[in-house]
């Protein structure tokens, strides 16, 4: 009787043991990073972010692992934030037109990028241009993966370490504090 429940007791660690490693997530570099289907139900990072001097608009999404994050702390492995870049309407001349609250107004999507952190993420990303474990991906208004540069993500982020490389923290922070989180 002890060596068949021994025997169980094995097979289970076993098991438990090949299903924690097959669980593991596989570092991913640059342009790897998929578009997640369901972003869009995910708590917003911040909204309606305005970029008058690129002419956009954006929403930025973080999945339920980013959001359970702290003030102060890193991002935790398994963290992923979406943005998406919609144009700015303009008028005639080019510029960027402005609705009655001085806010730009929103047009179409044009660009989604996918930024995730894990661990070693980012691994054949040269010394000078890591931003810790996080990679970046981009995708067209259609969910298409584009040949966009993500080293210009990686230039503007570079100088966020204290943030752990991502942009408005201390804005998204004081959000959720007014929401009761």
């Amino acid at each position: 009787m002890r060596s068949l429940a021994a025997a169980a007791l094995i097979a289970s660690l076993g098991l438990a043991v090949l299903f924690g490693c097959a669980s593991q997530t596989k570092p991913i570099n640059d342009g790897e990073a998929a578009l997640p289907a369901d972003y869009r139900t995910w708590p917003k990072y911040l909204t309606s972010v305005q970029r008058p001097d690129a002419k956009e608009v954006r929403d930025i999404y973080i999945n339920p692992t980013g959001a359970d994050s702290k003030a102060g702390q890193s991002f935790a492995n398994g963290t992923v934030l979406v943005m998406e870049n919609f144009a700015a309407q303009v008028d005639a001349a080019g510029n960027p037109v402005t609705g009655a609250d001085g806010k730009l107004i929103r047009g179409n999507l044009v660009r989604v990028f996918v930024m995730a952190k894990g661990p070693g993420y980012g691994a054949t990303v040269p010394r000078e241009l890591k931003t810790g474990d996080w990679v970046y991906a981009a995708y067209d208004a259609s969910g298409t993966k584009t040949a966009d540069s993500l080293t210009a993500c990686r230039s503007c982020h570079i100088p966020l370490a204290k943030s752990d490389f991502v942009f408005r923290v201390d804005e998204y922070y004081a959000t959720r504090a007014k929401e009761g989180y």
